[in-house]
């Protein structure tokens, strides 16, 4: 769930939906909240260690840091096309289907739209709270994605050589099913065919790209409406921000919850995850890559112990 630091300040789209986070306490208060208010929705968590970023796959900043902009839907498939046809032409991948090649991509660092989730509300407060010096005095950030729907499965319609959304050849044909419109979102729990999955209670986001609604604007309203290539600043993905309230269900049926966590509760939060629950970076990130990044990010404590 490590993000790019270089992307647009997010702090205004995600500002009147969010909720401060200012303490252990305030953490499993809110976690228990949500999840109590919420018993039928299945919630999949994710944590940012600065608050003002904003959610952009790998796929969208990689685009973004070839031509200074946030892809369009269009775009994204065709990157995605040149990728699939680079992996099973010039590597010789031609035996995995798309999205099980595009979790492998995701894995050892090569861009995709998928966007790293956990079913673990306490691992996605570790990588909101988790030791970083260029964010250590930055607010972390919870986003928590609610969907009534039941996750991915790998059957015929989704274990194919061509992902299905590439189908959709417009925004009209993909607003009719809901793809980028906020009420599309796919979950998918990948199966463990790394450490790391397992270790982290992983699943993937997968839907569109921002799309214009019929009233010119998109899916994200707070202070004010975006349209959709606001939104794209911000978020490759669209979300339909909600409050939680007691008795009352969000609308849409894939609700965004989102919470601020104060850079000062950063240590107390990160103190109890590790020595009380054991998520650390040896077990977050479980496998030997996780080693590897583990010296390349902190040198001097892994060769020098200081």
């Amino acid at each position: 769930m490590h993000t790019d630091a270089m992307q647009t300040d997010a702090t205004e789209l995600f500002a009147p939906w969010e909720r401060r986070i200012d303490s252990w306490a305030d953490l499993q208060t809110a976690i228990n909240e949500l999840t109590g208010l919420y018993r039928t929705e299945s919630f999949v968590w994710r944590g940012q260690s600065d608050a003002s970023w904003g959610l952009h796959s790998s796929l969208s900043r990689a685009i973004h840091g070839a031509t200074g902009r946030y892809p369009t839907e269009a775009e994204l498939v065709e990157a995605e096309k040149r990728l699939l046809d680079r992996a099973r032409i010039d590597w010789r991948l031609d035996g995995i289907p798309a999205l099980q090649l595009f979790a492998q991509m995701q894995h050892v660092g090569v861009p995709t739209r998928l966007l790293d989730v956990t079913y673990n509300p306490l691992i996605a407060a570790w990588f909101a709270v988790s030791r970083d010096e260029k964010t250590n005095e930055s607010d972390g950030r919870l986003l928590v994605f609610g969907s009534t729907k039941a996750p991915v499965q790998l059957n015929s319609q989704w274990n194919a050589n061509r992902p299905r959304w590439h189908r959709l050849d417009s925004d009209a044909a993909r607003h009719q099913v809901n793809w980028g419109t906020g009420l599309g979102r796919k979950i998918w729990r990948p199966p463990a065919v790394h450490g790391r999955i397992p270790a982290q209670n992983a699943a993937f986001i997968i839907d569109g790209v921002p799309i214009d609604l019929q009233d010119g604007h998109s899916v994200a309203r707070g202070a004010r409406s975006w349209t959709a290539s606001e939104l794209r600043e911000v978020t490759s993905i669209p979300m339909r921000f909600a409050h939680a309230r007691e008795g009352q269900l969000p609308a849409a049926n894939a609700p965004v919850f989102t919470y601020r966590i104060g850079h000062a509760a950063k240590s107390e939060i990160r103190d109890q995850l590790e020595r009380r629950f054991g998520y650390s970076f040896s077990t977050v990130y479980a496998d030997i890559e996780g080693l590897a990044e583990y010296v390349r990010r902190w040198p001097r404590h892994a060769l020098l112990g200081r």
